[in-house]
């Protein structure tokens, strides 16, 4: 009768490196602290959104100018009334651009941590996957929408 052979010994299975690919993230990026987060980008949106609101309502506090302020015996002080009431004009117009342009930046980020986690996210139920992706669309829909006009 015949010995079996011994079994062969076990060798260290180097791992097949796959080559690099332009479309995925470098080798231990998802560990990195520039790597995405679903918290992070999520925190981000909101703290543009509030800046935008402060940012606001910073014009407010202050006013318009009153005709309070101004000495009515001067001379010129029309003039000068109107130009002041002009800045202030320009002034608000300017704080509330950068103010929309913060809220839809921090709703675009929302919008997309949203719609990123839904896609990636594992071990969440699939109605809150769905669910997160009809919020983000609906966010990033009522940004774009907002520059639209039929008219």
């Amino acid at each position: 009768m015949q010995t079996l052979p011994p079994p062969p010994t076990p060798q260290a299975v180097q791992p097949i490196a796959a080559p690099a690919s332009p479309y995925q993230p470098a080798v231990g990026f998802q560990q990195s602290a520039m790597s995405y987060s679903f918290h992070r980008w999520l925190m981000l949106g909101v703290v543009l959104l509030l800046s935008s609101v402060v940012f606001v309502e910073v014009i407010g506090m202050f006013g318009p100018p009153s005709i309070v302020d101004y000495n009515m015996e001067q001379e010129n002080i029309l003039d000068v009334i109107a130009d002041d009431t002009e800045a202030h004009t320009d002034l608000t117009r300017v704080i509330t651009s950068v103010g929309t342009i913060l809220q839809a930046f921090g709703l675009g980020l929302i919008g997309y941590a949203l719609l990123r986690e839904s896609h990636d996210g594992k071990n969440e139920h699939t109605a809150l996957r769905v669910t997160a992706v009809i919020v983000g669309i609906l966010v990033l829909t009522t940004i774009v929408s907002q520059q639209i006009s039929l008219f």
